[in-house]
């Protein structure tokens, strides 16, 4: 059973599912910069750098290159880097949503992400269009939730409708099972933060 405090699960969520709303509505962005808007600086360089990338085969029909996020710093060499970056990432969403609509209803799904178990091989980067990074990580301005279990640190993060199939590439070529779905994973907690 996981550990979860409902009440900041679900204004995080909230707050997430306005903020991601925002950013899909621009439109112009790829899968790897559109909910990376967050990109803070880091030893004066920013957190993220971009890069396209081809490859000899087709990543879905016609497609043959993607937007791969570059970090400045690995994100699982210190346990700190990720968990300050979460408290950082919610302030600078609250910056831009400043009334949320508890009552409107967003389309998409709860992706978790067990940030301390993954394997840096790039097939979920490269499958879901650069929208899950190459350590396995979900895009920074997605994040909403973060708990502990015994073996990792398990980021919840809201994937819009529009690129829950990008998402569902990304798990369905991971390796080692460190990212899914949360009614997959945990579908009892899911049920109840459901309703």
């Amino acid at each position: 059973m996981l550990s979860i405090d409902k009440h900041i699960f679900t204004d995080n969520l909230n707050l997430t599912q306005a903020y991601c709303d925002l950013q899909v509505r621009d439109g112009s962005k790829d899968n790897a910069k559109v909910f990376r808007s967050y990109n803070p600086l880091y030893n004066d360089e920013s957190l993220f750098s971009f890069k396209v990338e081809g490859f000899g085969f087709e990543i879905e029909p016609d497609i043959k290159s993607c937007t791969l996020t570059k970090w400045a710093v690995d994100p699982t060499d210190k346990e700190s880097i990720v968990d300050n970056l979460f408290v950082d990432q919610l302030c600078f969403k609250r910056k831009f949503v400043t009334e949320i609509n508890k009552d409107k209803k967003y389309s998409g799904k709860i992706f978790v992400s067990q940030i301390d178990c993954t394997v840096i091989d790039g097939a979920s980067e490269v499958q879901s269009l650069g929208l899950v990074d190459g350590y396995d990580i979900p895009p920074i301005d997605t994040w909403f939730y973060i708990t502990r279990t015994k073996e990792s640190r398990i980021l919840f993060s809201w994937v819009p409708d529009k690129y829950v199939h990008h998402a569902n590439e990304a798990v369905e070529v991971n390796c080692v099972g460190s990212i899914n779905w949360f009614e997959i994973w945990h579908p009892e907690e899911f049920e109840k933060f459901s309703h």
